[in-house]
């Protein structure tokens, strides 16, 4: 999943083994190997952990997150948190690597805006791999 490479993720706060100890950390993703569930990132100090896919968290794309807000996630929760959903969108619309660790930073800082704008990567495979050997393109199952 070559969109993937360069992605800012966060391993996960709660990962219970973690051979080079970056639980709750940002890098970047190097490599993906989805056949053997493999995720190769690179951190702030250029140290690499190979993680499964369910151990990072990662931003969902900004239309996710804006049709998550069009649909009936405004009725669960307030204003403010639509305004820091949104400013969390804006942050990781810049392209920048700076804006999009803040952005997943924030995101990750309460329960509401995680569950609007963050998922697993293996989440974001399972919704967005089109590339399965099993499928063919402009063909549907």
């Amino acid at each position: 999943m070559k969109e993937l490479r360069d992605k800012v993720v966060m391993v996960h706060p709660t990962l219970t083994y973690d051979p080079v100890h970056m639980q709750g950390h940002m890098g970047t993703i190097v490599h993906v190997d989805t056949g053997k569930d493999e995720v190769l990132v690179r951190f702030k100090n250029q140290m690499l952990g190979l993680y499964s896919s369910d151990a990072l968290l990662m931003l969902a794309p900004g239309l996710e997150i804006l049709d998550k807000l069009r649909q009936d996630l405004h009725e669960h929760i307030d204003g403010e948190d639509v305004l820091d959903i949104l400013g969390i969108y804006l942050l990781d619309a810049t392209g920048n690597l700076d804006y999009q660790k803040e952005a997943l930073d924030q995101a990750t800082s309460r329960a509401k805006l995680m569950f609007a704008t963050v998922l697993s990567v293996q989440d974001y495979i399972e919704i967005h791999w089109i590339d399965r050997p099993d499928q063919h393109p402009g063909r549907g199952r």
